[in-house]
């Protein structure tokens, strides 16, 4: 592969940013970590009749949930359940783990997006989560 070039007068910047511009464009990154940072999971299925929605016929809010490993402890996980608004109106929505009463809610402000941490258990990397939208 070839590095790209770098037009910069000062030898030691031009060294530094070639290995930059070598290390950005090889699409490889290199973790510290011995496993994955986060553990993503599956979209949340919107198909219900509850789910509110754009002029369009689009769901408003846009779900991803993640496994994080703690900074401390990387054995417990945190559950973290990330919400957009993509409309242009406040929505209140109320985030639980699947058939349990342990549940966050949030207020989601027009086009804004809030992170939850539903919960914190160890070694659990999936988990199932619903969400009910006011």
């Amino acid at each position: 592969m070839m590095a790209p070039t770098c037009l910069v007068q000062d030898r030691l910047w031009l060294t530094a940013l070639c290995i930059l511009c070598i290390s950005v464009s090889s699409g490889r990154a290199q973790t510290t970590t011995t496993g994955p940072a986060l553990t993503m999971q599956r979209s949340l299925d919107q198909s219900g009749a509850n789910v509110i929605r754009d002029p369009l016929g689009r769901p408003c809010l846009d779900v991803e949930a993640a496994a994080r490993a703690g900074a401390a402890n990387p054995a417990m996980q945190d559950h973290i359940v990330s919400i957009k608004n993509n409309c242009a109106k406040l929505i209140k929505a109320k985030v639980c783990y699947a058939n349990s009463d342990h549940c966050n809610e949030v207020v989601l402000q027009a086009y804004k997006r809030v992170d939850t941490i539903l919960g914190s258990m160890k070694g659990v990397t999936t988990f199932r989560y619903t969400i009910t939208q006011r």
